[in-house]
């Protein structure tokens, strides 16, 4: 029998993955031996990772691209998009029919290619790797097979693989953004954290008396499908999932009332009066300097990051990551912001691979023992070391001598800090968040029934897809236009809320819902 792989090493958000020592060399129960004997050279093309690309222009200069080669045996040559050009130069390789061998891009993601991966297969674009996985991918498929979900999610409509994923292990890690607000003002003013949107409408008012010119701000792009209010009320700018159905947030009577709350904090000088023009730079300088005390963001770069810079100024300083507001006291929430556990797309093998057994066989190593090792840590006795037998990241990483931040000295040994063909250790994440507050905002934003209502990766047809980004394209914008009127006043949404929701149906809502609905029942039909 195959031993397995992952094992918990702990429970609960604070546990890491502790693994069985092996040598460097091991055979898996199908005979894969790494590394690999083998003279040939595999293509691969992808994204640059923003971490990477601080400090390097190739993938194959890092510690993370010399060691996969090294520890597989398989020689990679490493091509990068033009950042900022990545769709375009998609597109011309697939005009030109010569492909990359290992093909790393958001597959399932139909903005990228209409009918998303089974269309590619059929296409002839990317290879079809059912037969392949079930034969020569025997960690991955030991994975798989043990997470169902997993297994679902990665698959097309009619059961097909076609890539080797990027998954979390863990719901803790797809909750890494949430509502925040200063708990040393909250202190000062006598208040707990709050939890109903009447406690935070308390709370922003009193941080407004304390003289906040801005009391709650955000990015802009975050608004309405992350607002913590708007999850509040089960309502986000979003598509949902309430009792099986597919829904849209703004169509639903709770936006309504939404949209009134969100007015009136607008008119009595709660939300910053510039939101609807803020960036992430503006939110960091207010939340930073004292003019706002309520946000919401990314518990790394923004949670953490703003309490390293405004406690440099003032010691008192901090931010605490809150549950997701409620309406009545007492309920559990119902709604907050979740990613799905499997990442959009992979690394896909090109239909030009000329050995696409060998591709396979490369890409399964990081999911075995070994390889969930180097693509989650790096390498032992540089970037981490087993402590008590646990991975367990080195000075070099967290506390960078040449003052890189974590997440790029991570990028230079490992894929963990963004995305790669192995399974994301909670591990890795328990690490990163070093604050305490950081980890208390991740079982914070997770307490809730999110994933409940989380659209999972569906999957339209080719038809479909072109149909509902037409659709959608009208009514996102429509949308932002409205809400943002709403909010501002310059539309109220009392008397115009039945002619919002029916220019949204005259536009095509009522059909993107039915394509939503029907990739939805054959994502649960996989």
């Amino acid at each position: 029998m195959r031993k397995s792989h992952l094992k918990r090493f702990s429970a609960g958000l604070a546990a890491v993955m502790t693994l069985t020592a092996v040598s460097v060399s091991s055979v898996s129960a199908e005979g894969t031996t790494y590394p690999i004997d083998t003279d040939e050279k595999l293509v691969y093309w992808g994204m640059l990772n923003t971490n990477v690309s601080a400090n390097f222009t190739n993938l194959g200069d890092t510690e993370i691209g010399k060691d996969w080669q090294e520890k597989t045996g398989v020689e990679i040559e490493f091509q990068h998009p033009t950042a900022g050009q990545e769709q375009e130069q998609f597109n011309l390789i697939i005009a030109d029919g010569s492909f990359p061998d290992l093909w790393d891009y958001k597959w399932n993601d139909p903005n990228v290619y209409p009918g998303g991966a089974a269309k590619a297969v059929a296409d002839g674009i990317i290879l079809d790797l059912t037969d392949l996985i079930n034969e020569y991918a025997p960690n991955l498929k030991a994975y798989l097979n043990e997470h169902p979900e997993a297994d679902r999610a990665v698959k097309t409509d009619d059961g097909r693989y076609f890539a080797f994923p990027s998954l979390r292990e863990s719901d803790a890690m797809c909750v890494s953004f949430g509502p925040m607000m200063r708990a040393d003002w909250l202190k000062e003013a006598g208040l707990e954290n709050p939890e109903t949107v009447d406690e935070w409408h308390t709370a922003l008012t009193k941080f407004k008396e304390m003289g906040a010119a801005a009391p709650f701000t955000w990015n802009n792009e975050a608004d309405g499908a992350k607002n913590p209010i708007a999850y509040a009320y089960g309502s986000p700018i979003d598509f949902i999932i309430d009792d099986g159905k597919v829904v849209y947030g703004p169509a639903k009577p709770e936006f309504k009332e939404y949209m009134k709350t969100m007015a009136q904090w607008y008119e009595e000088g709660l939300i910053d009066q510039d939101v609807y023009a803020a960036g992430d730079d503006q939110t960091k300088a207010k939340m930073t300097t004292g003019r706002s005390g309520a946000s919401m963001g990314w518990c790394g770069s923004g949670l953490q990051s703003y309490i390293t810079i405004g406690s440099e100024e003032d010691p008192e300083f901090d931010i605490v990551g809150l549950k997701w507001p409620v309406l009545n006291k007492g309920e559990k929430p119902e709604y907050g912001y979740i990613d799905n556990l499997y990442y959009w797309g992979g690394i896909a093998v090109g239909a030009t691979c000329e050995d696409p057994e060998l591709a396979v066989k490369l890409l399964d190593y990081g999911y075995g023992e070994e390889g969930h090792l180097m693509f989650n840590f790096g390498r032992e006795g540089e970037s981490y070391t087993m402590v008590d037998g646990v991975p367990t990241y080195t000075d070099d990483i967290l506390h960078n001598p040449d003052g890189l931040p974590i997440t790029q000295a991570m990028a230079k040994y490992s894929m963990a800090c963004y995305q790669g063909p192995c399974v994301q250790s909670i591990g890795y994440q328990d690490q990163y968040y070093q604050m305490q507050q950081a980890k208390d905002a991740i079982a914070n934003w997770g307490d809730a029934n999110s994933r409940a209502h989380k659209v999972p990766a569906i999957t339209p047809s080719q038809e479909e897809s072109s149909e509902f980004a037409s659709i959608m394209n009208d009514i996102n914008t429509y949308v932002k236009e409205m809400s943002s009127k709403f909010v501002l006043g310059t539309e109220d949404i009392e008397k115009g809320f039945d002619k919002f929701v029916e220019t949204m149906n005259q536009l095509g809502l009522e059909r993107a819902i039915e394509i939503q609905q029907a990739a939805f029942e054959r994502y649960q039909n996989r």
